[in-house]
């Protein structure tokens, strides 16, 4: 049996990555880049004209009241020249800032009649006001989204003003899940008392979904030897990552690993020093397909996919971030002593809200499928200072969430003035990866 971290390093060293494509960019939302896209010219390419207006040499001693329009300039026309100074040029948004102008005055600041525009009495107008100056966004060759991020609705217009009609993209990886079990019912299904519904296999599809994992399906598999063997090797055959789960303890009717072993899948670990899921077990078959095998308790099942399977598809995708933000946290109560192994324990994970104010936050409700023990509704709102600020953490806010009945946890604080502040505001816990200092400054309150 081998620790939760040694168990990370032996999945991290048998991981490859997928073969990449190339895809229309239009269909690439929650496809993994594989290359850099960088800028295909400056943007804005042009100083764009951000108002319909005038455009005007701008000078502070010589502000005009009437400005005699030269002529007027759309977006899409060729640059334009303002000639004469006193004059002016009638811009529409979205147009090159015609050459010798420097300031765009709106539309609704000016009236126009007999082609001249007049400024508005006590208007006052700024250098480049209402223009969007070239390459402020970025420039010419520069990296606007790096190799290993995941595109986004929002990233296709980036990427369409790079030029780019294709891009390099991973592969979608082939996942196949079979639940093992003869006392599995599938939803919909008449349930007798001694049996249960089957709910890992449907969860983890879910899980792999919104990650835009499409080419993944999930199976049933009675307690039949014979069965299982003639399954396993057809899904193992046509899949990148196979997932197993119940079927890997010591009973009888536990075929799984003694299969995966016939079908010469190289075994690199089974069972983990934590708790829950300790009986998993690790191995690549023949053509380096992953292959999972975890314990068939949902909340076992839960946590090790989490851990273990996410993070791994993640790496092979060629994701940059893979691996999850680990906290330290000092526990509200004891835990059960165990032989020794890692324990994993809930945590109720919030949601921020705007719904009253840039501050306010509620609480996310979680459902777990009847496993109220290890996933309660979540009672607790968290504030990741190190990632808003401090100035999230408002009396207003606390009182806000004490109204609702939530308890307020701010973290990671490893300061003793902002954990004394924090303390002074009346939260009810301080994540840290100071604790002792944490302790000190909480004597000192008392």
């Amino acid at each position: 049996m081998i620790s939760s971290n040694q168990a990370s390093k032996l999945i991290k060293n048998n991981l490859r990555k997928l073969k990449s494509k190339k895809i229309n960019t239009m269909d690439s939302v929650g496809s993994i880049l594989r290359e850099d896209i960088s800028a295909e010219r400056n943007q804005p390419p042009f100083d764009r004209v951000t108002m319909d207006g005038i455009a005007i040499n701008y000078s502070k001693t010589k502000m005009q009241c009437f400005y005699p329009i030269q002529s007027t300039h759309f977006a899409g026309d060729a640059p334009k020249k303002l000639i004469k100074k006193n004059q002016c040029i009638e811009v529409m948004t979205g147009s090159v800032l015609p050459a010798n102008t420097n300031c765009v005055i709106p539309i609704e600041c000016v009236k126009i009649e007999n082609q001249t525009a007049k400024i508005k009495e006590n208007y006052t107008a700024k250098r480049w006001q209402f223009i969007h100056k070239e390459g402020t966004d970025h420039k010419k060759g520069s990296v606007v989204l790096k190799k290993g991020h995941r595109i986004t609705p929002i990233d296709i217009a980036l990427i369409l003003s790079c030029g780019r009609e294709k891009v390099t993209v991973s592969d979608t990886p082939k996942i196949r899940i079979l639940s093992t079990g003869s006392e599995l019912i599938p939803t919909g299904k008449k349930i007798l008392p001694h049996q249960i519904r089957i709910t890992n296999g449907p969860s983890m599809i879910t899980m792999f979904k919104e990650q835009y994992f499409d080419d993944c399906e999930h199976f049933h598999l009675l307690d039949d030897r014979d069965l299982q063997k003639r399954k396993i090797k057809k899904y193992l055959n046509e899949s990148d990552v196979l997932i197993l789960s119940g079927g890997i303890s010591m009973g009888k009717a536990d075929f799984v690993e003694k299969i995966l072993e016939e079908l010469n899948v190289k075994c690199v670990f089974y069972k983990v020093k934590q708790r829950p899921g300790k009986p998993m077990w690790f191995g690549v078959g023949t053509k380096k397909q992953l292959v999972f095998a975890l314990p068939g308790n949902p909340v076992s099942a839960g946590v090790c996919s989490l851990i273990f399977l996410r993070t791994s598809i993640n790496k092979i995708l060629g994701i940059n971030d893979f691996f999850p933000d680990l906290h330290v946290g000092i526990l509200n109560g004891e835990l059960k002593k165990n032989d020794q192994r890692l324990d994993f324990v809930k945590k109720n994970y919030p949601k921020f809200c705007r719904s009253m104010g840039p501050s306010e936050i509620l609480s996310l409700k979680l459902h777990s499928l009847g496993l109220k023990k290890f996933l309660p509704e979540a009672d607790c709102v968290q504030i990741p200072i190190y990632k808003y600020g401090i100035k999230l953490a408002t009396k207003r806010l606390i009182d806000a969430a004490h109204r609702l009945n939530l308890k307020v946890h701010v973290w990671t604080i490893n300061d003793a003035a902002t954990m004394d502040r924090l303390i002074d505001l009346g939260v009810d816990g301080i994540i840290t990866d100071k604790p002792n200092l944490l302790k000190e400054r909480i004597a000192t309150k008392k």
